[in-house]
């Protein structure tokens, strides 16, 4: 399957999706966090294996708890599948970052956003990543390419 190229346009019609998926997101991780803390302050260590466990001796508390951590984990897999379906990567959870393929030139390169800006603003190359964002110039179609 050839790779999708984006143009600028084309992600910034993406950004009020992104938006809400990552407000979502946030809201999962924040509701992970107080999961985790119940777990540990009942003594449980969180493991891949101790959620996967059902014992029926566990007390409820336990049981509740391991139950919604796991529903909340799906829950934040099917928003970050929602964002690669889109065309994106997510490269950081807390900062809503993520980079969509795009060209410059001839030079495959990625278009840059994150949660809080309006539009899309930077690129950069796969090997330079966030550290290495630059303006987007002239270079950077702004709207899709036709195929002539």
């Amino acid at each position: 399957m050839p790779r999708r190229y984006f143009s600028v346009a084309e992600v910034e019609r993406l950004i009020p999706t992104l938006e809400r998926i990552f407000t979502q997101v946030l809201q999962l991780r924040a509701a992970l966090r107080v999961q985790e803390q119940a777990l540990e302050k009942a003594g449980v260590r969180l493991s891949r294996q101790m959620l996967d466990e059902d014992n029926p001796r566990e007390k409820t508390e336990v049981r509740r708890a391991k139950g919604l951590f796991r529903g909340y984990y799906q829950t934040l897999a099917d928003e970050l599948a929602r964002v690669n379906a889109l065309g994106g990567e997510v490269k950081d959870l807390d900062t809503g970052l993520v980079d969509f393929p795009g060209k410059r030139g001839g030079e495959d390169i990625l278009l840059c956003w994150k949660l809080g800006e309006k539009d899309v603003a930077f690129w950069h190359t796969a090997e330079a990543g966030f550290a290495g964002r630059r303006p987007i110039d002239d270079l950077v179609p702004r709207e899709p390419q036709r195929l002539d």
